[in-house]
């Protein structure tokens, strides 16, 4: 599956990446498949990213 997002830079998918490395952190002890699902997103986002061409 793709996804196409407009009027977002790398910079803003980068943060979401870490709100849900934070959100994983926070939700680990209390719901571990919250956690791991969580982390799971922000992993794939992240390798995603890492294919992106780099910009001047």
């Amino acid at each position: 599956m793709a996804l196409h997002l407009t009027g977002l830079g790398p910079d803003d998918i980068a943060e979401v990446v870490d709100c849900l490395l934070l959100g994983a952190e926070h939700t680990a002890d209390t719901n571990g498949e919250l956690a791991a699902r969580r982390l799971s997103l922000a992993h794939r986002i992240g390798d995603a990213l890492d294919e992106l061409p780099a910009t001047p």
